[in-house]
This record gives C-alpha cells, structure tokens and sequence, in this order.
C-alpha cells in the first residue's frame, strides 16, 4: 500500500473518531445562547514570532527572524432550519536570514460559504461554495528567478452539495458524492507547464509555441470535509481538519484512484489569555502537483522525471492570540 494512501486512510479514521468521543459538554467553546439575534461570530486574530541567534558558533548556522500572521473567523446566521456559515482561514509567513535574503514560509487563503437546511436532528442538506489560493509569488528556493506559484495559480474553487452530519458540538461530517471543482491557473508561464494539471502549451520542433496553455480545468468528483476538536488537558486545545477529493473524470488511469487531500492539524498550549504556544501541521497531497525525480548523469544531478508526493509542513511558535467569541 503507498504511503499516500496510508496517509488518507488515517486521516479519515482519525476524523471518525469523534463521532465515537465522549467529550464533556464544557470542553469546547460553546456560542453564548441569544434568542433574540440569529448571528454569530467568532474571530481569532495570531501572531507568530521565532527568532534564533549564531556568532562564533563552531557547528555553525544561520541567524533568522521569523514571523506568521493569521486570520480565523467564523460568521453563523441560524434561524429556524435554515443557517448560513462563512468561515475564513487566513495566514501568510516570512523568514529573514540576516544580511542575506527574506523568503515566504506561509501564505494561505482559505475561504468557504455554507448554506444549509436542517433535516433531522443531525442531519442537514447543505451547498458549499469553497475557494482557495494564496497571496504572493512562490519561488522554488533558493533560485528567486523561478516562480512556481501566484495569486490564482493555483487558485480553488469547488461547488458541492451533499448531507451534513453534525452529532456533536465539537465534530462535523459533510459529504458530497457531486462536487465540481475548478483549478486555475491565472500565471501563462506556469499554465503554458501544465502545472497544477492545466493542459499544457503546444510547441513546434524549435520550441515555438503554437497554442498557449490552458488557464482552467475542471473536474466532477466526491468531495469529504469533516471537523474535530477537543481539550486535551485544561490548557491543551487540539484542532483538526480535513479536505478529500477524487475526480470521476481523470483520464490517466494512474491518477483515477488518486485522492486529493488537504490535513490541517494545531495543538494550542495555552499560558495566558493572550499567549500560546502554537504547533501547526499540515499534510498535503494533489496529484496533479508534480516534483522533479533527479538522477546522476555523468556525474552530474540531471531531472529524468516528475513525480506527486506527499508534502509536509510543520512549525512551532510562541503566538500572540486575541480572540471575539
């Protein structure tokens, strides 16, 4: 069994899980009752700094500042059977190695409209319009000449409708077995590629190009989202969300198993009203984000092919954190 697909099948057990938690009802953060006002919000606002210091250090090293900014809200209406959901999760990252050079470590926008009509007790139908992208050029470090990534390349948008199942306070389940999903790719550079799985230019035999690349694909498929948080100890909030999608309509057979997956873990240990000490995580795989495999020609590091692999990213930092609730 590849990695990848030992990666999903934990994640979605993991999740599953809480529909089985026994979690105290105080354990998570509940809205303040209002039967007058159906809206809702909460916010938190973080900020994260890290710094680390070398002179005459004989195993050597680099000096670094580094900081990320974060932004999550959640705006509820809910009247009757009817509510309306947008959430938003915001962040971008520099590091800066002194007298050197200052590079992205974070950047991310993550934004998802929600409507939903209550069928059962915990059970809804729900339509959710999500969109994805990020705020600033990517470079493949650390070559600053080679951009990899902008504002809309990639950029998200997936439209699903399916059931929601909201047992408890702290865990949700959504699941659409009819999603769309649109992928643009708005740089021509990177769309002319083929990145991000755009159908890529077409050149002549003296590397003229005869027809630009494509700046949008779409795709039909599942789509599965689910949510779950819980206090580990008094101080200690763990977070966690996933995204799952597979496309129906993959027209390479090697890809059409292949499932798309976006794993957002945090553990919040708390020391005050306004600091914690933050652990983030995340697990990402899409198929159609492809790494250079590099082998030795003649002694020298030559691309011989591309390849999908799991990607990782990890930070631990003292934040700031005010909170509306």
């Amino acid at each position: 069994m590849e990695m990848k697909f030992r990666v999903f099948v934990l994640a979605f057990l993991f999740l599953s899980m809480g529909l089985m938690a026994d979690v105290p009802a105080d354990s998570i953060p509940r809205e303040k009752a209002d039967t007058t006002n159906p809206w809702s919000y909460k916010g938190k606002y973080a900020f994260m700094i890290n710094q680390i210091g070398f002179k005459n250090w004989a195993a050597g090293g680099e000096s670094s500042l580094s900081g990320r900014a974060s932004v999550d809200y959640h705006l509820k209406y809910k009247k009757n059977k009817f509510s309306f959901d947008h959430t938003a999760h915001l962040a971008y990252g520099m590091v800066g190695y002194f007298h050197k050079r200052v590079q992205k470590t974070d950047d991310k926008i993550d934004l998802s409209v929600t409507v939903s009509s209550q069928v059962s007790k915990k059970w809804y139908f729900s339509s959710i319009l999500s969109f994805k992208t990020q705020f600033s050029k990517g470079y493949k470090n650390p070559d600053f000449s080679h951009v990899i990534s902008d504002f809309m390349a990639p950029g998200y948008v997936t439209i699903s409708t399916g059931f929601r199942f909201n047992p408890k306070k702290n865990f949700e389940l959504f699941m659409s077995p009819l999603a769309g999903k649109i992928t643009f790719v708005l740089d021509q550079s990177l769309a002319d590629k083929g990145a991000y799985g755009v159908k890529k230019a077409v050149y002549d035999s003296l590397g003229n190009r005869l027809v630009p690349g494509k700046d949008l694909s779409g795709q039909l498929g599942i789509n599965i989202l689910s949510s779950f948080q819980t206090k580990i100890m008094e101080n200690i909030l763990f977070k966690t969300r996933v995204s799952l999608y597979n496309n129906y309509l993959e027209e390479e057979p090697s890809k059409r198993w292949q499932i798309d997956m976006d794993w957002h873990n945090e553990l919040t240990f708390k020391v005050n009203k306004y600091f914690s000490t933050v652990l983030l995580l995340q697990l990402k795989y899409d198929p159609n984000a492809m790494f250079p495999i590099y082998e030795n020609v003649d002694g020298t590091s030559t691309i011989v092919s591309e390849k999908s692999k799991l990607q990782w990213k990890e930070s631990l930092g003292l934040s700031f954190l005010y909170r509306i609730e």
